[in-house]
């Protein structure tokens, strides 16, 4: 079984954990498609620049380069891969101590 996961997705779970934090949204989806494409082999691109569920308002002050992104990639992967994903990003993007 597949499912469609978006790196705005995964750029979200970083932010709420304190990962990746005052990296460009950029830089991040390209590390991103580096861990599912090359690293893990797990998943393959899907879409292109799909517009995001929440920025249906106007003004949003969570989008930003460095916040939450307008756009992202989508990911076909297999559900089975999903646990090897999040300890790739959790070990790529260390949480930033205060």
């Amino acid at each position: 079984m597949e499912i469609i996961i978006g790196s705005d997705e995964i750029i979200l779970w970083l932010r709420k954990n304190k990962k990746a934090i005052g990296q460009s949204n950029d830089v991040i989806g390209k590390r991103i498609r580096n861990i599912i494409e090359k690293e893990l082999e797990i998943g393959s691109l899907e879409k292109h620049n799909k517009q995001s569920h929440w920025t249906n308002e106007t003004g949003n002050k969570n989008i930003s380069n460095v916040k939450l992104p307008k756009t992202s990639a989508q990911y076909l992967i297999r559900i089975k891969d999903i646990e090897s994903l999040y300890k790739a990003l959790d070990k790529e993007f260390k949480e930033k101590k205060k």
